[in-house]
């Protein structure tokens, strides 16, 4: 059985290059508490460290721990309570990446989804080519980013989440998009 969503932690997600990191810091500079994608705080300390559990090295270890660095950042989320924290990616996010990696399946990773809920509504931002860009992390191209953007989508749906699609557009007006609808 699932635990009851909370209602502090807001998912924003979405593929790469979709505007989610821009987003989330224009939130932190309103005042919203936030939890940053751990995906990028992976790659980089395994890089600094000469680690190669890298999404193109050993994925299935990435993958790992993307699945802990994400239940941490939920536990760190759950303490701010009543506040709201937005969440840069959840766990189903790991899921998504496993399917699309064509990761075996997680027994563990599926356990937490169903322990470590966030709140029901989930913001997913749909693929955008105009921002679309890669960088020495992301070197997914737009077609990749449109597949991601599918597979998320149908992931948080089939974990019991409601995905409501952020318009594309100035990242005031994507801010104001979630506020209006969490009522905050």
């Amino acid at each position: 059985m699932q635990s009851p969503y909370p209602s502090n932690l807001v998912v924003i997600t979405g593929g790469p290059g979709a505007g989610k990191t821009t987003l989330i810091n224009h939130l932190h500079e309103r005042g919203y508490d936030i939890n940053r994608d751990v995906t990028h705080a992976v790659i980089a300390e395994q890089k600094e460290r000469g680690g190669n559990a890298l999404p193109w090295a050993d994925n299935d270890a990435f993958a790992g721990l993307m699945t802990r660095g994400a239940i941490r950042a939920w536990q760190h989320g759950m303490e701010q309570d009543p506040r709201t924290v937005f969440c840069d990616r959840g766990l189903p996010d790991t899921l998504a990446h496993r399917e699309i990696s064509a990761l075996p399946d997680d027994p563990g990773l599926k356990r937490a989804i169903e322990t470590y809920r966030y709140r029901r509504t989930v913001f997913i931002l749909p693929p955008w080519a105009e921002i679309h860009k890669n960088d020495p992390n992301r070197s997914q191209s737009f077609a990749d980013a449109v597949r991601t953007y599918v597979v998320l989508y149908r992931t948080y749906l089939q974990c019991g989440y409601e995905p409501i699609e952020i318009r594309k557009g100035p990242v005031e007006q994507r801010a104001a998009q979630i506020l209006a609808r969490l009522k905050i």
